[in-house]
């Protein structure tokens, strides 16, 4: 028992050294974006679109990610991802706009190995716990991106922007290091094939595509997606244009945003099996998101409320759509196919927020304008919590 014990707090450790690394790069690049666009000449719909390409690579990446992980095995695939992530790293600050962005497109691709096999591999080797780790990781997705947004500004004031985009890739690096034992063991499952285990779940042995669950999941991260994203590409941009703020505490209120979105992962664990199923936590999430974008444009000068608002709602609802998927899955099989679904449909809808966010404002220059279809988004998440929140299990 101690050996297998010593093997899961072994691989919850790369697992959450992997989750340091799929979001950090994306936002180191929301503050310095004024600095990127006046150096490379882009316009507000090419840098809505250097913020958005990652996201749609989540999901246009997804089947293939999947596919990675039946071909090489789980911890082999993540292996490769996170070389890739140094590798696209380190070069994508020194590439002119074209390059810049397609190496953008190999980093996004990279970084959905790791969402689409994270929760495969937990729900498969942390069993009972599987909904708990599932937070715990969560949480190093919004750490990665909370030092990413919280020290990029003082690093590109110190080696200037391109240097400070390209040391991320150590994360890589140390990712990849630690993966090398389970990824040359092909590691197995420690518990076996898993099971449901709550007795009050009920499911269908419909296929996924006539699941209104699995669809409710689905929407669920897409939506997620759209709020998260517009608001991590744009705040900065938009604070510096409404509440007069500079570069750094335009850095400041990001890097507040992603950092409170660490306790707010690590809430959900607390919370979700509190109630008969998780449809209050759900809406609970959507409104805030609600409160906080409406009031991010009508009292601009309020933000560190809403940061401190956005940071804990942002993380949480993250956590959620990740937790969700485990727990609605029947086990590590349907896990794997939904995984797969919710996010290549689901980051296809949430690519469309930072490059929407960008056309709109470039096209009216009105925030307020702007910023409708994270309204849209954050009141479509109260919907689909509703259905994914029920206490039913996916089966195919």
């Amino acid at each position: 028992m101690g050996r297998e014990t010593g093997f899961r707090y072994g691989l919850l450790a790369v697992i959450l050294l992997v989750g340091l690394n799929l979001r950090g790069s994306i936002a180191a690049v929301s503050p310095l974006l004024p600095d990127i666009r006046a150096d490379l000449h882009m316009s507000s719909a090419a840098a809505g679109l250097l913020t958005s390409l990652p996201v749609l690579c989540f999901a246009l990446g997804a089947p293939g990610a999947a596919w990675l992980g039946r071909r090489l095995g789980i911890y082999r695939a993540l292996l490769l991802g996170c070389l890739v992530i140094a590798l696209a790293t380190v070069i994508r600050p020194y590439a002119g706009t074209w390059l810049l962005l397609g190496t953008t497109v190999l980093l996004g691709l990279a970084m959905t190995v790791g969402n689409v096999l994270m929760p495969v591999a937990i729900k498969r080797d942390f069993g009972s716990a599987a909904g708990r780790i599932t937070g715990v990781s969560t949480a190093s997705l919004s750490t990665g991106a909370a030092l990413a947004a919280a020290l990029t500004p003082a690093l590109a004031v110190w080696l200037g922007w391109r240097h400070a985009l390209a040391v991320w890739a150590v994360l890589g690096v140390v990712a990849a290091v630690a993966l090398a034992r389970p990824a040359a063991q092909g590691r197995r499952s420690l518990s076996g094939p898993t099971t449901p285990t709550a007795p009050r779940s009920r499911g269908t042995g419909t296929g996924l595509r006539t699941n209104p669950v699995a669809w409710a999941v689905t929407a669920f991260l897409g939506l997620q997606s759209v709020t998260y994203y517009a608001v991590t590409a744009w705040m900065p941009t938009l604070l510096r244009d409404t509440a007069g703020l500079s570069l750094a505490d335009a850095g400041l209120a990001m890097s507040l945003f992603q950092v409170l979105g660490i306790p707010g992962t690590l809430l959900v664990p607390v919370l979700i099996h509190r109630g008969r199923d998780q449809r209050a936590l759900g809406v609970t999430i959507g409104v805030a998101w609600l409160v906080m974008v409406l009031g991010l444009v009508v009292a601009p000068g309020l933000w560190p409320v809403w940061c401190v608002a956005g940071g804990i709602v942002q993380g949480m609802g993250i956590s959620y759509a990740f937790t969700i998927l485990v727990l609605r899955s029947a086990d590590d099989h349907v896990a794997a196919r939904l995984s797969a679904m919710m996010q290549l449909l689901g980051y296809i809808v949430g690519a469309s927020g930072p490059f929407l966010v960008g056309l709109i404002q470039g096209a009216t220059g009105s925030w307020t304008l702007a910023m409708i279809p994270v309204w849209l988004a954050a009141a479509g998440l109260v919907v689909s919590a509703m259905v994914a929140g029920r206490d039913r299990l996916v089966r195919v």
